[in-house]
């Protein structure tokens, strides 16, 4: 479900949990559909995450493409979009963070925008620092998952360099060794676990690597048309 353009110049972000913001997910489960866009978190041995999310906009109507395309060109509004994701997903980190023992910090937030056909998007990046926690050489996704019913828009979740996924709870759409994807509005609950371990060598381990690389480039990437 793309959004008007007109939603950037009163949401700089759609909220992501449905239990964060009832309004957004039911107007995505009235129309049967998730929100479009995505939610990458590429994992890393230390238990840190790079983070890029995705919000599209539909800009068939040649106003609204003028509009998006201004929008972009702004780099005021890029900043102020880009520190109210931050914002948002700090007071996120800190809700969770009150049953864990350990703290979820939010690093900067970049925000970048793509046009690719009639949809207009905008991909925003950071750092999630201690989101997994490690126990021995296997690092645990849990939180804050496990915290909310539901996203509003497609998980993709990548293993480190070297590792692959040795365990998924609840069971992805899609799954490779290293890569899983679940669909919007997925319902995760408390049974939410990703287990990734280290991979064992078959000699392919650079195609993994290429998956997880190519994944993140094409959310900034798009042909303009």
């Amino acid at each position: 479900m793309k959004l008007p353009v007109r939603a950037l110049l009163v949401l700089c972000i759609v909220a992501l949990f449905s239990g964060l913001s009832a309004g957004a997910v039911a107007a995505a489960e009235a129309d049967d559909r998730p929100a479009g866009g995505q939610l990458v978190i590429e994992l890393d041995t230390n238990g840190d995450a790079d983070v890029v999310f995705t919000d599209e906009f539909d800009i068939t109507d040649p106003q609204q493409r003028a509009l998006f395309e201004e929008l972009r060109e702004n780099e005021e509004f890029r900043r102020a979009a880009a520190g109210q994701v931050r914002g948002s997903m700090q007071s996120v980190s800190e809700r969770v963070a009150e049953d864990l023992d350990r703290e979820l910090v939010i690093g900067e937030v970049t925000a970048e925008t793509t046009v690719d056909g009639e949809t207009g998007t905008v991909a925003y990046g950071f750092r999630w620092e201690n989101l997994a926690t490690l126990e021995d050489e296997r690092i645990v996704l849990s939180e804050p998952f496990s915290t909310y019913t539901s996203l509003d828009r497609e998980l993709v979740v990548v293993a480190p360099d070297g590792y692959e996924l040795a365990s998924v709870s609840p069971e992805p759409s899609r799954q490779e060794d290293a890569v899983a994807r679940w669909p919007g509005l997925t319902e995760f609950g408390d049974g939410f676990e990703i287990v990734a371990a280290p991979a064992e060598t078959h000699g392919d381990g650079s195609i993994a690597i290429g998956t997880a690389a190519l994944l993140l480039s094409t959310l900034f990437f798009a042909r303009e048309r």
